[in-house]
């Protein structure tokens, strides 16, 4: 059995997701993540998953072309992400295409990594009469205008986000981000960088905002996503006050973790729907026999959307998407 499938003892066993990815100074990397829409040149028509040409014209041209390696969620499915090195092509619900960039050391290997990125979508989109729009809100499509992209989570999130709140699905298929991944050294560095930075998202929010149009029209604020995000799922959102205090640790944001709404789970790379249960109740009691495993933490640990996201990685999460030189200012 492998640690990602080691069951779960107890609380304890939850910090070693956190302690497992401390590292020295010296070792330290930034990376970035970049959403951005694909559309028809002219008429602005969203890119659709399915259609030809799709999302999935695109990734097959860069698998073709520059040597990225195909992922689908299982054998034989559906292409949804691509993956070279240390960095990762994804989708997001409405088929936003996002650059997972690699762990690099400085800002300009940042740069130069989104740079080269764009580079490579420029001759397909040229192609294909494409654009590509940094925003961090679809600025013409309605829900009607969108498919969605066949990932087992994404059905599942279809169905109980609007449960949850009146913006659910706008989040998934309306709105995209760019977001910073920062290392951390122990506990007390990664809970410092989580405390400050969650009571600067507001700021960061205020700075990135681009996000002024909504189905064709300016809406009257600067940031659609963001006002957006204030309806989605409350109790998986926002800012965290539980970490706020000095000398918060792990289990501050563990305890806080533990208590929203899980997806569901996989086993043997199926999906488990277990909608609404909190990771507390599957820890102790379980679900329809399974128990929780280490695998199943991070899985809910990365289903959860604070402003700011501990992780392996500290995530920076409160930005609109933007272009390229304020896209490297975050």
């Amino acid at each position: 059995m492998s640690d990602h499938d080691a069951v779960l003892r107890g609380d304890d066993d939850l910090f070693e997701l956190f302690r497992a990815s401390e590292k020295p100074a010296e070792q330290w990397r930034i990376g970035a993540e970049c959403e951005k829409f694909g559309v028809f040149r002219g008429s602005g028509a969203p890119l659709h998953y399915r259609g030809e040409p799709g999302v999935p014209t695109v990734l097959h041209t860069l698998v073709e072309r520059h040597s990225w390696e195909p992922e689908p969620e299982s054998p034989g499915g559906p292409l949804i992400a691509l993956r070279r090195a240390r960095g990762s092509i994804t989708l997001e619900p409405g088929g936003q295409l996002e650059l997972s960039g690699a762990p690099l050391l400085d800002i300009h290997a940042v740069a130069h990594e989104a740079r080269g990125h764009l580079d490579e979508l420029r001759s397909i989109s040229d192609e294909l009469g494409l654009a590509w729009v940094g925003l961090g809100f679809h600025p013409l499509a309605r829900q009607a205008d969108l498919d969605w992209v066949p990932k087992a989570r994404y059905g599942i999130m279809q169905v109980y986000l609007p449960s949850r709140g009146a913006h659910g699905l706008d989040m998934m298929r309306r709105t995209a981000t760019v977001q910073a991944n920062y290392d951390y050294r122990d506990e007390a560095d990664a809970m410092r960088k989580l405390r400050v930075s969650l009571k600067l998202a507001p700021v960061t929010t205020a700075m990135f905002a681009n996000s002024p149009f909504y189905e064709g029209q300016r809406w009257g604020g600067r940031s659609y996503r963001a006002y957006a995000w204030l309806d989605v799922d409350n109790s998986r959102a926002g800012l965290v006050p539980a970490v706020w205090h000095e000398g918060s640790t792990y289990a501050d944001y563990v305890e806080w973790a533990l208590d929203v709404p899980m997806f569901l789970f996989k086993r043997g790379g199926q999906p488990v729907e277990n909608t609404g249960q909190s990771f507390r109740s599957f820890l102790r009691h379980g679900f329809r026999g399974h128990r929780a495993s280490a695998g199943d933490w991070e899985m809910h640990v990365n289903t959860i959307f604070p402003e700011v996201r501990l992780k392996r990685t500290l995530e920076i999460r409160g930005a609109d998407c933007q272009s390229l030189p304020t896209l490297n200012a975050l």
